[in-house]
């Protein structure tokens, strides 16, 4: 299966797989469900969502897709990776640092309720 379309947000996803199987064309979302728990910061194999075809219907798909795919967003590239700019680097790491929502804090247990039980209870 090969990348054809990288939506932008869930709406997109929802037309595009619509589509595609109104026209019978087997397709695999790529993060389809994990993507949407991760807001913030795009990163490829974490939360970008990616709708894969088989290569034969690849053609076709991008025919049925063609109104969602605007000149600006292109299918995602196979090979070789483009270079993020300086800026772009800089902008997660700044999204990374600030937000602190992006990675969980850990919890601590709070074993003081705990000592008052009796010994069998669970």
């Amino acid at each position: 299966m090969i990348p054809i379309y990288r939506p932008d947000n869930p709406v997109d996803l929802a037309l595009a797989e619509s589509l595609l199987t109104a026209e019978d064309i087997p397709y695999f979302v790529h993060n389809k469900h994990l993507g949407g728990l991760f807001p913030g910061v795009q990163i490829e194999l974490l939360n970008a969502r990616t709708v894969m075809v088989p290569e034969t219907e690849a053609s076709r798909a991008r025919e049925v897709l063609a109104d969602l795919m605007t000149v600006e967003q292109e299918p995602p590239p196979t090979s070789p990776r483009p270079r993020l700019s300086l800026g772009q680097i800089f902008r997660m790491l700044f999204e990374v640092v600030v937000f602190g929502w992006f990675f969980p804090a850990k919890r601590r247990r709070k074993d003081n309720d705990d000592t008052n039980l009796p010994p069998d209870a669970p």
